[in-house]
């Protein structure tokens, strides 16, 4: 059951299949699997925008993927396709244009809902929507109240139409997830945090998958995978450069060299976040466009004291193959070089999915 549960939908995979994966999944367990179909609205730049442009590179108005540009929402939800059908809840949050090839961003949504069974809950989503593909499938990575501890996708389909799948844990699951916290600090080495994994898997139903791999980050150079695109007045005086932010469009490759096989993209935002060091808020999607995980995403949502030597950043949700993932990704710089702006990091990922 297992192997047939790992064998999910892509990122374009029909939202019909999608409903059987997740009727499979929770069969005969105590979680709670809930479905959702509503609709969102989105206006920039009209008199009753919704969205509001905040930042952008210098190059974003020229690129013909607007690169770099982040707007802010708060978007009305709908039981129909009709911005005049009634009113649910809204969507706050942003997204931003994070891919150099195609029309595609990183969504940090919250959908708050105001009526009904789920008035005064919500549900987070983290992941990667490239606009014009017709099915999307973005990581539900938590939620409140009613959707307490939950996880799922949420299934975009071109009009604005959103399905969720998201299943809940029990309440009183709460106090056995905090115990099983206890594990490796963030300067644990990958071995000592696959040991830590392998004991949490050997009981359990989920699959534990390893990759390694390398993304490569560049600022402000004719090849720039990077740009930075909103600053703080001081950032640049500063010895920590707080307040920056950048979207990035990096390769993945297998090997540290930048001509070795190319198996993704690392597509998201990075912050400077720190006063005391330099240490970054990152937002990332992990996308892989090679292999086994083609077309299958893992989002990554954490802190990044750059130049510590190990860096552990929480797995908060997949798509495809890791939909339901949980784990970390241990960053390690293999180059650095900070008067250029060009970076080489190791990630070993360390996931649990079904």
């Amino acid at each position: 059951m297992v192997a047939l549960l790992s064998c999910a939908t892509t990122l374009e995979g029909d939202p019909k299949e999608v409903e059987v994966w997740f009727q499979k999944l929770s069969q005969g367990s105590n979680r709670k699997l809930t479905k959702l179909h509503f609709y969102f609205h989105d206006q920039v730049g009209t008199a009753n925008a919704t969205a509001a442009l905040v930042a952008q590179a210098n190059t974003s108005a020229s690129s013909h993927t607007y690169f770099g540009m982040i707007n802010i929402m708060d978007d009305p939800l709908t039981v129909g396709p009709e911005l005049s059908s009634k009113l649910v809840g809204r969507a706050h949050g942003f997204y931003a244009t994070a891919s150099l090839e195609e029309v595609a961003v990183i969504n940090a949504i919250n959908f708050v809902f105001t009526d009904g069974d789920y008035n005064g809950s919500s549900l987070s989503i983290l992941g990667h929507n490239p606009e014009f593909h017709l099915y999307r499938e973005i990581p539900i990575v938590g939620g409140s109240g009613f959707f307490r501890l939950a996880r799922g996708v949420m299934e975009i389909i071109m009009g604005a139409l959103c399905l969720f799948w998201a299943i809940t844990g029990r309440c009183r699951g709460v106090g056995g997830s905090v115990a099983s916290l206890i594990g490796a600090t963030l300067e644990s080495s990958p071995k000592e945090v696959d040991v830590w994994f392998q004991k949490q898997s050997s009981s359990s139903t989920l699959k534990l998958t390893k990759i390694r791999f390398y993304f490569h980050d560049q600022v402000g150079t004719a090849n720039a995978t990077a740009v930075t695109v909103a600053q703080a007045n001081n950032s640049a005086s500063s010895s920590t450069y707080f307040g920056m932010v950048n979207i990035m469009d990096d390769p993945l490759t297998v090997g540290p060299d930048l001509s070795s096989k190319l198996v993704g993209q690392a597509q998201g935002l990075y912050a400077t976040a720190s006063l005391e060091e330099v240490a970054l808020f990152n937002a990332i999607n992990f996308i892989f466009t090679e292999g086994e995980y083609n077309g299958s995403t893992l989002s990554v949502l954490g802190y990044n004291p750059h130049f510590h030597l190990y860096r552990e950043m929480p797995i908060v949700g997949g798509s495809g193959f890791f939909r339901l993932a949980r784990g970390v990704a241990i960053f390690k710089n293999y180059y650095a070089n900070r008067l250029k702006a060009k970076f080489t990091v190791e990630v070993s990922v360390l996931a649990q999915h079904y």
